[in-house]
């Protein structure tokens, strides 16, 4: 059964838009997208973004391109251009750090002056027991980095988890908000307070409804107001082949839903390629701008862009730094405790890597003793007699 991971609409992970220009990293969808891993998330797709380019109402022309590491398995960089003059032009990179189990450690947010780049902000995640624990924001200024906002989690079981945010006053951290999720079957509440006056109080709730493959199919908003839950908007999924192929945001009236904003997308394979907006002006839908949300990997992952069109195209990492004529061949077992047995024609040798690119061990033979690694993914690369290679993915536990 494919699961969805719960990044759509207010949970997408938001670096995937201009908003970064103002060099401010948000950690709160970072966080929730981080969270939100272990419901529901099935292996990633080997199809995975490859650029993006969007326009918006004011005229403005956007791409970004994502780079990925040497062993197909990392994102490494997202390099963001704009068209000036009929020239793209840099404006902004976002760099990756991970750790030895594929954890973000850090992203980096750098700008383009025109002559250079500068760093401007970067956020840190700490985990435990592989679910991320901590996360600080911190901007660069007058050349030392300043604390920003940092957020908390706790989990109280699978079904239950908090998140404390704080701010930073120059000297200690205060707390700002708490986000409690409570999740049953077919649904998940998020419940967001504010600190005031030395007590929490109530600010928001959002409801996720789910379908039976847990894809999020719809999500309605509710505001603290006058000591009452009231409506203010919701966001519905209209799904077809395991993907949305529409998405509407709506308002709430005082007594009925007004739809506001449509959003129409064409796939393939599972992956928008094409994504539009229109927005509700005199009665009547036209061409606007909105945060168009772009899913791919039949709706497991999405990234999200701010304007009126986006176009995506994608690339497939099965092989693709590897030789066209690579062998073929077999490993077992997966996952392996104490040794892995390899079958392949014309076997010369093997070499097993970290995910981060290090070479962790190399082999003549066609067994070889993982029990000295820690348990993980790592990479498995074996060569032919002709120095032809194929790599493959094994589990250690």
């Amino acid at each position: 059964m494919k699961k969805a991971i719960f990044t759509l609409a207010v949970l997408v992970m938001a670096f995937g838009n201009v908003g970064l220009a103002q060099n401010r990293i948000n950690l709160k969808s970072f966080g929730k997208a981080a969270m939100m891993k272990h419901y529901g998330v099935r292996e990633r797709n080997d199809m995975v973004p490859q650029t993006a380019n969007w326009q918006d109402t004011y005229g403005d022309k956007y791409r970004v391109t994502y780079e990925y590491d040497e062993n197909e398995y990392y994102l490494n960089s997202e390099l963001y251009e704009v068209l000036w003059d009929g020239i793209w032009q840099e404006y902004e990179v976002i760099s990756y750090e991970y750790d030895f189990y594929g954890n973000v450690l850090e992203l980096l947010v750098q700008d383009f002056d025109g002559e250079e780049w500068w760093e401007m902000a970067r956020a840190s995640f700490t985990y435990e027991n592989g679910l991320i624990s901590e996360g600080i924001i911190q901007l660069f200024e007058d050349g030392e980095w300043v604390n920003v906002e940092k957020s908390v989690y706790d989990y109280q079981g699978d079904d239950h988890w908090t998140i404390v945010y704080y701010d930073w006053n120059g000297s200690t951290w205060s707390t700002n908000e708490l986000y409690t999720y409570d999740k049953s079957e077919g649904s998940i509440e998020l419940e967001i307070q504010y600190m005031q006056g030395g007590a929490w109080q109530f600010d928001e709730k959002q409801f996720f409804t789910l379908d039976f493959d847990e894809h999020v199919t719809s999500i309605v908003v509710q505001d603290w107001q006058n000591n009452a839950w009231v409506n203010t908007d919701r966001v519905s999924y209209d799904y077809a082949n395991g993907v949305f192929d529409s998405k509407v945001e709506e308002s709430w009236t005082g007594s009925d839903w007004e739809t506001v904003t449509k959003y129409s997308y064409s796939y393939e394979n599972g992956n928008a390629i094409n994504g539009t907006c229109q927005v509700k002006e005199g009665g009547e839908f036209v061409t606007g701008d909105g945060e168009i949300e772009m899913a791919y990997d039949y709706s497991a992952d999405s990234k999200s862009f701010s304007g009126y069109e986006v176009n995506m195209t994608y690339i497939d990492l099965t092989g693709v730094n590897e030789n066209a004529q690579a062998a073929n061949f077999k490993v077992y077992p997966i996952p392996a405790e104490t040794e892995i047995q390899i079958q392949a024609e014309g076997f010369n040798k093997a070499e097993i890597f970290s995910l981060t690119g290090q070479k962790l061990m190399e082999s003549e033979q066609r067994t070889i003793k993982v029990d000295n690694l820690k348990a993980g993914v790592y990479l498995l690369k074996v060569y032919d007699l002709n120095g032809n290679s194929e790599s493959q993915r094994i589990v250690v536990k």
